[in-house]
């Protein structure tokens, strides 16, 4: 679980905190003609197997996996697990734990691309941008060509955030997120930093 500050913690209570970058990237990737489907496992309750059966259904072209440092080497797993069943899926991995040792990934799983730095969302364009129109990569991703790690730079923070779209409430299921001392009327909440 991903707290809105975007530290890691475990719940006793399920508490499904709406995962903002990753919904600005869902979005960011719509609005630029690119076809995407929403699949947050934890907070929809879906077994592994389920997951497996989605993506064997669905066959997307990119996965794109945030990640934090207690859960990374389930996901390594998870990674080398979907390649083996699902060989050519683009898999993506972001998040705190991969911006500090992208590389550790890079050798650790079958992970396609790491994407370093805070701005995923706009990094995740530029990859897939990268894929379909050989467009070069953002600035912060590690990725192999032949069996090498290599990197497109350091990552660079020089978009104006303030140009990116609201993210898209329908496309990225926001109505899954929310805490149990919500009422069921509406609200509003503020997140300030």
């Amino acid at each position: 679980m991903l707290t809105q500050n975007r530290q890691f913690q475990w719940f006793n209570e399920p508490s499904y905190i709406y995962p903002m970058v990753p919904a600005s990237a869902a979005t960011l990737l719509k609005k630029n003609d690119f076809d995407v489907l929403w699949k947050d496992c934890i907070a929809e309750r879906l077994s592994y197997e389920q997951f497996l059966k989605y993506i064997k259904k669905e066959l997307p072209d990119v996965i794109a996996i945030e990640t934090k440092t207690p859960v990374i080497k389930q996901h390594w797993k998870i990674i080398d697990d979907i390649k083996s069943k699902i060989g050519n899926v683009v898999i993506v991995l972001m998040g705190d734990h991969v911006t500090a040792l992208p590389e550790e990934s890079m050798k650790n799983c079958k992970v396609d691309y790491v994407i370093t730095g805070g701005n995923y969302d706009l990094v995740l364009l530029s990859i897939v941008r990268h894929l379909r129109d050989k467009d070069l990569l953002a600035g912060g991703v590690w990725y192999k060509e032949a069996k090498e790690i290599k990197n497109s730079g350091e990552f660079q923070f020089k978009d104006d955030l303030d140009s990116l779209p609201f993210v898209d409430r329908d496309l990225t299921k926001a109505g899954l997120y929310g805490e149990k001392w919500k009422k069921r009327t509406p609200f509003f909440y503020t997140m300030a930093g």
